[in-house]
């Protein structure tokens, strides 16, 4: 019989992998998966590794294969595996998270990184076509300026600039390497263009069958 996470039957914390490249939605389709499950916890990549926009180190990365496994997050797999356990975590800010029957893990490489992978449930990938995602984070970048106070034209100019940068001198090919991993480790490879209710009713569907 297929395991159903949405069952109220106790049960160990379900684990989703959310992916997709930098501007495809996962923060506001994780978002609303929360809202429709209740109660989840959420860890995100970013709070543990920041991947750069060094053009050298990307440029290694994909002349060595762009092997997923190259970047490592054992304090993420720590803390993964302490929630999926029952056990609270402290986040490297400090902040305390509880176990939940749900743990959504927002993770540009999906379930593709082996040190990740044991620990997934179900891995869900956006596809979301590079320039729609890269206009995506210009649209936030400006956005975000408009809301901090402190934050000047010349910073904005700077923080954009630097992204067109890094994605013309290698961040394009190191995005595409990172999305074909996650598609091909992903359980769900969804169109991240829909409207973000049709994706999280595709998500909650596919959860009912595991």
């Amino acid at each position: 019989m297929a395991r159903n996470p949405l069952s109220p039957i106790d049960r160990p914390p379900f684990v989703m992998a959310v992916s997709g490249t930098s501007g495809s939605g996962k923060s506001t389709v994780i978002d609303r998966l929360v809202d429709h499950l209740g109660t989840a916890t959420r860890l995100h990549f970013d709070d543990y590794i920041v991947l750069g926009n060094d053009v050298d180190e990307i440029g290694a990365w994909l002349e060595s294969g762009a092997d997923p496994n190259w970047v490592k997050t054992p304090r993420l797999v720590q803390d993964l595996s302490g929630l999926a356990a029952g056990g609270p975590i402290a986040r490297p800010e400090g902040a305390v998270l509880h176990p939940a029957p749900f743990i959504i893990l927002e993770e540009p490489f999906g379930r593709a990184r082996d040190e990740i992978a044991p620990l997934i449930h179900l891995a869900v990938h956006l596809d979301v076509p590079l320039d729609v995602a890269l206009s995506r984070r210009i649209l936030r970048a400006i956005r975000e300026q408009g809301e901090a106070e402190a934050a000047t034209h010349a910073e904005l100019v700077t923080d954009i600039e630097g992204q067109m940068r890094a994605f013309l001198g290698g961040g394009r090919d190191a995005y595409r390497a990172i999305d074909r991993s996650a598609q091909q480790a992903a359980d769900l490879v969804l169109d991240g263009l829909l409207p973000v209710d049709d994706l999280v009713r595709l998500i909650l569907s596919e959860m009912e069958l595991r």
